[in-house]
């Protein structure tokens, strides 16, 4: 059996972690984006190892404020007021991604050209649908993830009850030009988006939103907001034959 060779280091300032299996088979890549408070080496069921035993070439990527990228000024906030940026994180985070494809990552070797696909959980799941819409991605999951940055906002604004000042308005208004259900017309690639029926982190109603679009397929599952192995069993299968349809093509 093939050994994964896990290279972690530091490109443009961000840390990067990427799985392969270690044999001369050209690969897709695949965007790993954790959740809220996770780094890129420690989210759920190793899904890093699994993708990379499924033929990805993984890359972990620690979003903005988390993981290697914390700074002491933000860990002392409570979680109410981090919550306030989050949309912010899952922006950047998608936008170094793209980067980090463009300037190195689709070079390098073993790489199949113009293949890239994209997985996350919870804000991850929003980093990996935002990104849908600002680069061709060819297949993209979302566990338990909102693709709606606006109404995740005001969810969010009612469970902490924030004040609806100046700063919570504007943050409104401008989250209205990268929201994945305002521009859905611009999403790449097919979707596969899920949701947990008692999940009050996230509720079902956001993974709702874009279940009437072409290229998405939505589906629930009997859990809260932690997902479970059968949402990455179905993800997994997603993927693989989201992969297998592009090889057709050729």
């Amino acid at each position: 059996m093939d050994m994964i060779h896990v290279k972690k280091f530091h490109i443009d300032g961000i840390p990067i972690s990427i799985y392969e299996l270690d044999n001369d088979k050209v690969k897709p890549v695949i965007f790993s984006f954790h959740g809220f408070t996770g780094y890129k080496d420690g989210d759920y069921f190793k899904r890093e190892d699994y993708l990379a035993r499924l033929g990805f070439i993984v890359v972990g990527i620690d979003t903005i404020l988390h993981g290697e990228r914390r700074i002491p000024l933000y860990e002392a906030l409570t979680d109410s007021e981090k919550m306030k940026d989050i949309n912010h994180m899952v922006i950047q985070t998608a936008h170094d991604a793209v980067n980090l494809y463009e300037k190195y990552i689709k070079f390098m070797p073993r790489v199949k050209k113009e293949r890239l696909y994209s997985i996350g959980v919870s804000m991850g799941g929003a980093i990996s649908i935002y990104l849908s819409t600002i680069y061709p991605v060819k297949g993209t999951v979302s566990i338990v993830g909102s693709p709606s940055m606006v109404e995740f906002y005001k969810y969010k604004k009612s469970y902490y009850n924030w004040t609806e000042n100046t700063y919570y308005l504007r943050n409104l208004d401008y989250l209205k030009t990268f929201d994945s259900v305002l521009n859905q017309e611009k999403i790449n690639g097919k979707l596969f988006l899920t949701g947990g029926i008692s999940d009050a982190i996230i509720p079902i109603t956001f993974v709702k939103m874009l279940e009437n679009h072409k290229n998405v397929t939505t589906k629930l599952y009997e859990t809260g907001h932690m997902p479970n192995q059968q949402q990455f069993d179905d993800a997994y299968k997603f993927l693989l034959e989201e992969e297998k349809v592009y090889d057709e093509k050729l």
